[in-house]
């Protein structure tokens, strides 16, 4: 049975480890790492009644020698600082992105994983959505001949969920090119087989943000039920089941002072081999103006795909056809969850590569990194490499 140790039992990890269980092979959660494991183990999940508790890090590595593998769950701008502490494991690692939020995290990280032994899969889901994966059959196919531009989107209709919950504070998650971004770009990355090199990048708040207290939530303000993003106001004209709900993470003041999140943002990149690409993404699209996905261009044809519709189309450019692919069923981040989850237990049992390793969690960060800079000094600049990553 797989031994598997976890550091940070948030919401999205502890998703992660359940679903592991999809594929029949035997493991356990053998050991958390969590300041709140008193409330985790309090909360008496049966998932959990083999797993022994620790306050932090350091006593999880005294103490457990027969791990099999690390998941690292913890807020965002700890994610490095867990990574380089367990890498004296040299244990498969599971890791959520961003896998860093400061171009000095993503040093120390390439400096602890450049010869890392062991297989890493960063939480990159869309670049195993089997949508992406076909995509890059058809692009490796050469039947659209090889791609020279690229427009990718992601219109995010939960995005006021950044400004509600604990995403609303920049230094815990570095701003929403590493939260968002960071997927899109890995996969325009892995469809291209290209490192970015350069990038031009311009970010705005124009609709979050406002007067109200930073801690204001609705539940205890006076406009909960007239204001437009209130749970009140989201339950009655949403149209959802249930009833109205003020309590949770995610019910704090979109319209507060002190956001330092953008809510829209667009880059321009320049990749090594000449290809272009424009990326744009937006957190107050709602309902059906969702979409996620691109426009692929090459000489003989192009690929236009988008996650929300389950679509991909194809369209010839040497004959007057389109080519339809429609994928049915619904399944967490587009089935890409599922595909994360084999790779780990793979890597923990049979020590196979990861499809989504370290290598490509940096380049991502690296490159959101860059188009945070060149949104700050408004200058197009070059994505260095750090050291132990090939330029």
């Amino acid at each position: 049975m797989l031994q598997v140790g976890i550091i940070g039992y948030g919401r999205r990890i502890a998703h992660m480890a359940k679903m592991l269980g999809i594929y029949g092979i035997p493991y356990r959660i053998a050991a958390i790492a969590d300041p709140r494991w008193r409330e985790i183990q309090a909360q008496e999940d049966a998932f959990l009644s083999e797993t022994r508790f620790y306050p932090d890090v350091e006593q999880l590595l005294a103490h457990e020698s027969n791990l099999d593998g690390v998941m690292i769950g913890t807020r965002c701008h700890l994610h490095t600082e867990m990574a380089c502490k367990i890498a004296p494991l040299q244990l498969p690692l599971f890791i959520e992105k961003p896998v860093a939020i400061t171009f000095e995290q993503l040093r120390q990280l390439a400096e602890c994983y450049s010869a890392y032994p062991a297989p890493t899969v960063v939480s990159f889901p869309l670049r195993l959505s089997p949508l992406l994966q076909r995509v890059k059959e058809i692009v490796d196919s050469g039947q659209v001949g090889t791609i020279e531009h690229v427009v990718a989107f992601n219109d995010v209709p939960y995005g006021s969920g950044y400004f509600r919950s604990w995403h609303r504070n920049f230094a815990l998650n570095g701003g929403l090119w590493l939260q968002k971004a960071t997927h899109d770009l890995d996969y325009i990355n892995y469809l291209l087989n290209q490192k970015p090199h350069w990038i031009s990048a311009m970010n705005a708040r124009r609709v979050y943000g406002g007067d109200m207290p930073f801690d204001l939530q609705c539940q205890d303000c006076h406009l909960r039920e007239t204001c437009p993003e209130s749970p009140f106001t989201r339950f009655r004209f949403g149209f959802e089941q249930g009833e109205v709900e003020y309590f949770g993470q995610r019910n704090y003041c979109v319209f507060s002072k002190g956001f330092e999140l953008e809510d829209m943002g667009s880059c321009l990149l320049e990749y090594a081999n000449g290809v272009q690409v424009s990326y744009t993404q937006n957190f107050f699209a709602r309902y059906k103006a969702a979409r996620r996905g691109a426009r692929l261009y090459g000489y003989k044809g192009t690929i236009e795909f988008d996650w929300y519709q389950n679509r991909i189309q194809v369209f010839s450019h040497t004959s007057p056809t389109v080519d339809t692919i429609e994928f049915t069923g619904n399944m967490p981040h587009f089935g890409g969850d599922r595909e994360l989850c084999y790779d780990f237990l793979m890597a923990m049992r049979d020590g196979q590569p990861s499809r989504s390793p370290m290598q490509a969690g940096i380049v991502s960060a690296l490159t959101c990194l860059w188009a945070r800079e060149s949104s700050r000094t408004r200058q197009a600049c070059e994505v260095q490499m750090p050291i132990g990553i090939a330029g």
